[in-house]
């Protein structure tokens, strides 16, 4: 009797190790997994560029390429940390426009992304361009201004921002006649392209930063993260109308 008690002890702690054990790879598992969300949730790219389907089966690609040896239909530029808010004039955007893919500036307050456009097909096609925000914390948005340049004779382009809370005469400095509002919340435009032919290549910039003498730059954003996502798609009938 006392050895199969003894038998049976055995057995239980055994069973007990196991389970502790198996217990142990569960959490250890699933603690890894939560890093891993964190990871990704802190370290997602400011901008993501794509082409629908449709635009991608038309032969419409982009590549940060101007010869487009690589292309694809997806783009991610990668995200700008702890980023001082600046005033847009000191802005050197030339230097951005001139630098294919990413561009950081030196001091790091400001991030831009020069990518292509391109109609690989036969046909030519009218596409809509359309930037919205993808995530965002800590209403970073009030105070991010984006600056878009289309094409290579485009020397003026158009700030994106969106309306102040509160009304603020900007400095003489600060031009009006190429600044717009978003759309929404989480739009920041929807546009056009019109007529893109056959082996037409379209230049596009993006310059993106935290508007110091913007109202709504305050310490309550301090920490925020914004991201978006840049989408082409074709023109339908409802859209031309």
């Amino acid at each position: 009797m006392r050895r199969d008690y003894g038998v049976v002890t055995v057995k239980k702690i055994w069973t007990s190790k196991r389970i502790v054990t198996a217990l142990m790879i569960v959490f250890m598992f699933l603690f890894a997994m939560i890093a891993l969300l964190t990871y990704y949730g802190q370290n997602v790219g400011c901008f993501t560029i794509s082409m629908s389907d449709k635009a991608s089966n038309q032969s419409i690609y982009i590549s940060t390429d101007p010869t487009f040896d690589t292309y694809s239909p997806r783009l991610i530029c990668d995200s700008l940390y702890q980023a001082k808010n600046i005033p847009y004039p000191i802005i050197k955007y030339e230097r951005a426009r001139a630098t294919d893919g990413i561009y950081v500036s030196e001091d790091k307050s400001y991030i831009g992304y020069t990518f292509y456009l391109k109609n690989m097909g036969d046909e030519t096609v009218s596409l809509k361009e359309q930037l919205s925000i993808s995530q965002e914390t800590k209403n970073v948005s009030s105070c991010c201004w984006l600056w878009e340049f289309e094409g290579d004779n485009d020397n003026i382009g158009t700030i994106y921002q969106k309306e102040d809370k509160n009304y603020k005469a900007y400095p003489s400095t600060y031009r009006s006649d190429n600044k717009e509002y978003f759309k929404s919340d989480t739009l920041v435009f929807s546009k056009n392209i019109e007529q893109l032919e056959p082996q037409e290549v379209l230049k596009v910039t993006l310059i993106l930063w935290i508007e110091g003498e913007d109202p709504d730059c305050t310490d309550q954003i301090l920490g925020g993260q914004i991201n978006f996502n840049l989408e082409f798609t074709l023109v339908s009938e409802s859209d031309k109308e």
